[in-house]
């Protein structure tokens, strides 16, 4: 599973960050989630925002910051 959070270093990303890597460390995810600042590949994929989650390619949350648990849930489906 690759996870990985583009945003421009704004303090709400870097919260969705931290709040990834809890979830991840919880679920035993066993690939680290990247926090990217170069906002090319997702805009040349066509998805804008500011803060957008990638899971295995997939936009999984554009400019949206779910609580501990929602992130948690979003995550579990991609595992299945």
């Amino acid at each position: 599973m690759r996870i990985q959070l583009y945003d421009r270093g704004t303090p709400k990303g870097k919260q969705l960050f931290s709040n990834i890597q809890e979830v991840c460390q919880r679920l035993q995810v066993d690939y680290d989630p990247e926090y990217i600042k170069d906002m090319n590949r997702p805009y040349s994929m066509g998805f804008m925002g500011e803060t957008i989650l990638l899971i295995n390619g997939e936009a999984a949350l554009i400019d949206r910051f779910p609580s501990k648990s929602e992130l948690e849930n979003i995550i579990q489906d991609y595992l299945k």
